[in-house]
C-alpha cells in the first residue's frame, strides 16, 4: 500500500480549494512481508549487501531515498519464533545512518512493515507529478517488468482522495495491448511478451532480457529496426501514440546470467570454431527481432511508405544518379532511416550506391567467369544472367553520366552567379571567374581532371596534352621562353596521329584563353585584350620547345594558335574589335577573326554566349537521360 502525502501548509490547502492539486510532501508505503527481523535489519545496515541478491537487488536502493528526502522512518512488526516484535528506527543522511531504534516485544499478530519517506527536496518536490494517476502510470512503468511477468504483488495507491489498485488497473487499461509470443532454440524455450503502452512517459522503445523474473539487460529497437525513430512514439490505427516494450524469458537466460545480474554469460556471436551450434546471444536477438518487426510492421506501414516516396522524390527531383537504386535495390533504400534531412539523406543514398556497385562488380566478375568457362547445357541460364547484369550496368553507366551532368549544371549556375554583383554592388574580379573555369597557378599535372571546367568554354578543351593556369612563360616547363608574362590559361593540345616528320609539329594547336572582369569599364593604353594575347603568341613563337628528354626544337611556323578572350562586351571592348579587324559574330554575342601575321584565330566571347552555349550543351545530355 502506497500512500501520497500532501502538502498541508495553507497555501497548499487553497490551491485544493482552487481546483488544483497540491505538491506531494511524501510517501508511506506498507507491505505485509516478514519484516526487519534481525537477518533483513543487518543487510540494511550493510552497504552494498548480496543479501537478495538471488531477485536481483545490488543493495544500494535505500541511499536513494536520502538523495530525495531528508528522513526516513521505519516501522516493523516481525515474528521470531513464536512471538511476535516490533522494530522501529530513523534512517537520515547523517554520520550514523540509523538512530532512535528500538526493538519490543507486540501483541500485534499480522506482519506489516511501514517506510515513511519525509521531507521531500525541494528540487524533486517540485518535479514530482501531483496527479495521481500519473504517479500510478510511472510506478507501472518503473516495474512493468512485474506486471508484464505476472510475478508483481498487490499494489494499491491512496491520496486524499482516491484508492487505486495499480494492478486492476494494468490489467483494465494496460492489459490490452499485451501479446505472448514464444520461440525455439535448440532444446529451449524462450517466451517473448509485448506490450503497447499508451501514455507513457519513456520514449524509447526497448528490448529487455530477464532471468528469475526480473530485468537484466535492455537495448532500444531503433538499434535494430530502421523505421523505428529514437524519442518518438508509433500511432496505432486510431491515431493514438505508444511506446512497444518487449520482454524475453527463458530457462536459458535463467540459467546463463551472471552473478551482478548485469549481463549473460553467453557468447555474443556465434563460434565457428565449435562443431555444434551454440546459443549466442545475437541469435537470440534475432529470432526476438523476427517476432517484434511482424507485430510492429502494421504500424509502421504508414512511416515507411512516407519514407519511400521522399526517397523516389528526392531522386528524381534532385539526385538522379541514384535512379538504379530504387530499380534493382530497393532492399537497400529499406535500411535508410526515415525523416531525415537532405543532406543526410544524399550521405545514405551514396553509402547505398557504393554498396551497390560492389555488388554489382562481383556479379560481373562471375559472368565473366561463366564466360570464360562456358557451359552450353545451361546457355539459357547464362544468356538471362548476362542480360539482367549487361542491363544492370547499363543503367548504372547511365546513372555516372547523371551525376556528371548534374555536376556541371551546379558549376553553370554557380559560374552565372560569379558574374552578378556581390553584397557590397561590385563585380567579381579575374581571379574569381579564373578559378572557376581551371585552379590559378597550376598545371594540368599537379592537378585531378575532375578540378578544372574547360567544357565551360569548349568541350574540346580537356583533352589536351598540357596546360599552364597563371604561370609566367619562362617557368613553363616544355617552353624555353625568356618572359614574365602570364597568359590566363595556356593549353598545349596534342600532335595530330601520323603526322610525318612528329619532331617538327609537337602541338597540333596551341590555345590561349584571357579573362576579363565582369562590366570591367576601362582598359590602359597597354590593355588591349586583342594585343595582350597575341604579344602572348609572338613571343611562344620565338622561343623553343623541349621534348620529352629536354631537348630545345623551334616551333614550327605552321602551328595554330587559338585565343579566345572571354568578357563582357562593353563599348571599349567593342571599339577594341573593330580596331582589331574583327567581325561581329552572327548571333551578336561577340568577335572573330583570323591574323595571318600569327597564324592566329581570335575570338571575343560574351559572358551570356558562354553560359548559354554551356546550358545548350548540357540541356541535350538531361533530355538523353531523362532528367528533370
Amino acid at each position: 500500500v502506497i500512500n501520497i502525502h500532501i502538502d498541508r501548509q495553507e497555501t497548499q490547502l487553497a490551491i485544493i480549494d482552487m481546483g488544483e492539486l497540491p505538491y506531494i510532501d511524501g510517501f508511506t508505503v506498507v507491505d505485509n512481508g516478514v519484516g526487519f527481523d534481525d537477518n533483513n535489519y543487518t543487510s540494511f545496515q550493510t552497504s552494498d549487501t548480496i543479501f537478495k541478491l538471488e531477485r536481483g537487488s545490488k543493495g544500494i536502493g535505500r541511499f536513494i531515498w536520502l538523495k530525495v528526502f531528508n528522513r526516513v522512518s521505519i516501522c516493523s512488526v516481525f515474528k521470531e519464533g513464536d512471538k511476535f516484535k516490533k522494530r522501529k528506527f530513523e534512517f537520515t543522511p547523517t554520520g550514523e545512518g540509523i538512530s532512535e531504534h528500538s526493538i519490543e516485544d507486540t501483541t500485534e499478530s499480522e506482519l506489516s512493515t511501514s517506510v515513511s519517506l519525509k521531507l521531500f527536496e525541494n528540487k524533486y518536490k517540485h518535479k514530482c507529478p501531483r496527479k495521481t494517476d500519473i504517479i500510478c502510470k510511472r510506478i507501472i512503468e518503473h516495474c512493468i517488468e512485474f506486471f508484464m511477468l505476472d510475478n508483481c504483488p498487490e499494489i494499491i495507491v491512496h491520496d486524499y482522495q482516491d484508492t487505486i489498485n495499480l494492478n486492476k488497473y494494468f490489467n483494465t487499461q494496460l492489459k490490452n495491448g499485451l501479446r505472448v509470443s514464444s520461440f525455439d532454440i535448440n532444446e529451449y524455450s524462450f517466451t517473448l511478451k509485448s506490450l503497447m503502452f499508451y501514455d507513457s512517459q519513456e520514449r524509447n522503445h526497448t528490448i529487455n532480457y530477464c532471468a528469475n523474473s526480473r530485468l537484466v539487460q535492455s537495448e532500444k529497437i531503433t538499434n535494430h529496426i530502421t523505421d523505428l525513430i529514437d524519442d518518438k512514439k508509433i500511432k496505432d490505427s486510431e491515431g493514438k501514440s505508444f511506446i512497444y516494450f518487449a520482454y524475453i524469458t527463458s530457462k536459458f537466460l535463467d540459467e546463463t546470467v551472471n552473478s551482478e545480474r548485469t549481463g549473460f554469460c553467453i557468447l555474443n556471436n556465434r563460434d565457428y570454431s565449435l562443431d555444434f551450434e551454440e546459443i549466442y546471444f545475437d541469435l537470440i536477438r534475432q529470432k526476438a527481432l523476427d517476432i517484434i518487426k511482424s507485430e510492429l510492421s502494421p504500424y509502421l506501414e504508414e512511416i515507411v511508405e512516407v519514407k519511400k516516396q521522399e526517397i523516389s522524390n528526392y531522386i528524381c527531383s534532385e539526385a538522379p544518379y541514384y535512379r538504379p537504386l530504387l530499380k534493382y535495390a530497393p532492399d537497400l533504400l529499406g535500411k535508410i532511416p526515415p525523416n531525415l534531412s537532405k543532406e543526410k539523406l544524399d550521405i545514405e543514398l551514396h553509402r547505398n550506391m557504393l554498396e551497390y556497385e560492389i555488388s554489382l562488380k562481383e556479379q560481373g566478375q562471375q559472368v565473366l567467369t561463366n564466360l570464360d568457362r562456358p557451359d552450353f547445357s545451361n546457355y539459357a541460364e547464362y544468356q538471362e544472367q548476362y542480360y539482367k547484369f549487361l542491363e544492370q550496368y547499363n543503367d548504372l553507366g547511365a546513372a555516372n553520366l547523371s551525376k556528371y551532368v548534374v555536376h556541371r549544371k551546379i558549376i553553370i549556375d554557380i559560374f552565372e552567379k560569379s558574374l552578378e554583383k556581390d553584397d557590397n554592388g561590385r563585380y567579381r574580379l579575374e581571379k574569381d571567374i579564373h578559378k572557376i573555369i581551371f585552379p590559378l597557378n597550376s598545371t594540368s599535372n599537379t592537378i585531378q581532371f575532375e578540378m578544372h571546367n574547360l567544357w565551360i568554354v569548349d568541350e574540346k578543351l580537356s583533352y589536351h596534352q598540357y596546360l599552364a593556369s597563371d604561370r609566367p612563360l619562362k617557368t613553363i616547363e616544355n617552353l624555353s621562353v625568356e618572359s614574365a608574362e602570364r597568359p590566363d590559361v595556356l593549353i598545349f593540345n596534342n600532335p595530330v596521329a601520323f603526322v610525318e616528320g612528329e619532331l617538327s609539329q609537337p602541338y597540333s594547336s596551341i590555345v590561349i584563353l584571357e579573362f576579363k572582369r565582369p562590366m570591367r569599364e576601362s582598359y590602359g593604353a597597354d590593355e588591349n585584350p586583342i594585343t595582350q594575347v597575341l604579344g602572348y603568341i609572338g613571343k611562344i613563337q620565338s622561343g623553343h620547345y623541349k621534348d620529352k628528354n629536354g631537348r630545345l626544337l623551334t616551333l614550327p611556323p605552321g602551328v595554330p594558335f587559338y585565343g579566345y578572350i572571354i568578357c563582357d562586351l562593353t563599348p571599349e571592348i567593342v571599339d577594341f574589335a573593330k580596331t582589331g579587324g574583327l567581325t561581329r559574330t552572327p548571333d551578336l554575342q561577340g568577335y572573330f577573326g583570323f591574323n595571318s601575321n600569327f597564324n592566329a584565330y581570335i575570338e571575343i566571347m560574351s559572358f551570356e554566349k558562354l553560359i548559354g552555349d554551356a546550358k545548350k550543351r548540357n540541356q541535350i545530355l538531361f533530355r538523353k537521360l531523362n532528367l528533370p
